[in-house]
């Protein structure tokens, strides 16, 4: 029987045996290869979010096992795909997150990727890019790329995962974007193409952005959304209609009145009713035909033509074994542009 990562009491995580999950008709059965890890999956359950018997874990990379009779795309056994699920649910909803061996999504919510394009970089693209493409294009109305918008946009937070996608998709769209992080990252966000990055913690950072960008930004996600990050960054807003993009729902944040907030989360494109860290959110079928449109222009264009590149990647060995490690790395702060990847054949039942 196959394999994953379930949630216990306590918090615990263990690997053990399931059966095959269901799949619907419009939905594909996908044997998993590689997974990617997202804070999202530490906060599950360390703050109790993921009830005994759910699994967590959203980015996957791996192959069609069976294809639902009404199923989107065209899509044969054996294909590549990618994509990302909703981890953390209880288990009562029969949907499983991506630490397992297999999972089941509709079939319009993923996508292919080119054969030049490991399985183990492919799983850092689904949640990070969706959510920067839904705050840029889907909120803020920003042109679809590939375009040649010549807007400025601020991503605050450029080495993040969110960040780095918001970065490459905002150049494809033609903006001129302006970035902040550490300063040891302001090479690779330069050859992701920002065309201005600062450090975050200058004490002059707002002026700088505000001269980089002729005192006329009206754009700006902010990739962190927390810990008065959101303040900073409307303090640079100085254009018309101003709008800011935040990345953490339901934290308090202070938006002048100038600035309209546009908060975003990646849940929202499965399309359904749910409840999320505490808070219910009602179904959003634009977002589900939003991330259709970008998960196919992913897999047509972006992704062929060297648009979009994967977060790098760092391997935690043990497959799901090493899964604990890995949320202990995050929680304490200890990765920093790259994301963690498993891969599912080194898991091994205890």
């Amino acid at each position: 029987m196959p394999l994953a990562l379930i949630v216990r009491e306590n918090k615990q995580l263990a690997v053990e045996e399931l059966a095959l999950p269901k799949y619907g008709p419009n939905d594909l059965l996908i044997k998993v290869t590689h997974v990617a890890q997202n804070p999202t999956d530490w906060k599950h359950v360390h703050f109790g979010f993921a009830k005994p018997g759910s699994i967590v874990g959203c980015d996957f990379a791996g192959e069609v096992v069976e294809v639902g009779r009404e199923a989107t795309g065209n899509y044969t056994k054996g294909e590549r795909v990618a994509g990302c699920v909703h981890g953390g649910l209880d288990a009562s909803f029969d949907i499983r997150g991506a630490y397992s061996e297999y999972v089941v999504q509709d079939a319009s919510l993923v996508f292919r990727y080119p054969s030049t394009l490991s399985s183990e970089s492919a799983a850092t693209i689904p949640l990070a890019s969706i959510t920067a493409a839904l705050g840029l294009f889907h909120e803020m109305n920003l042109p679809f790329p590939p375009a040649t918008s010549g807007s400025s946009i601020l991503v605050w937070g450029g080495s993040t995962s969110v960040g780095q996608y918001a970065i490459q998709l905002a150049k494809a769209a033609g903006c001129f974007v302006i970035a902040t992080a550490s300063p040891a990252r302001h090479a690779y966000l330069k050859e992701l193409g920002a065309d201005a990055c600062f450090d975050y913690k200058d004490s002059n950072v707002v002026s700088q952005i505000k001269e980089a960008s002729k005192n006329n930004l009206a754009y700006a996600i902010d990739c962190i959304s927390e810990n008065g990050s959101t303040a900073t960054v409307c303090a640079t807003l100085t254009g018309a209609n101003a709008q800011v993009v935040t990345v953490l729902p339901g934290v308090s944040k202070e938006v002048p009145s100038h600035v309209t907030e546009r908060s975003v989360m990646m849940y929202t494109i499965f399309g359904r009713k749910m409840h999320v860290f505490g808070q219910d959110h009602e179904a959003k079928p634009g977002d589900k035909a939003f991330a259709e449109k970008f998960y196919l222009q992913l897999s047509n264009i972006l992704l062929p033509q060297g648009l979009v590149k994967p977060n790098k990647a760092t391997k935690i060995t043990g497959g799901l074994n090493g899964v604990e490690q890995g949320f202990q790395m995050m929680m304490e702060n200890k990765i920093a542009a790259e994301k963690l990847v498993y891969t599912m054949a080194e898991t091994t039942k205890p």
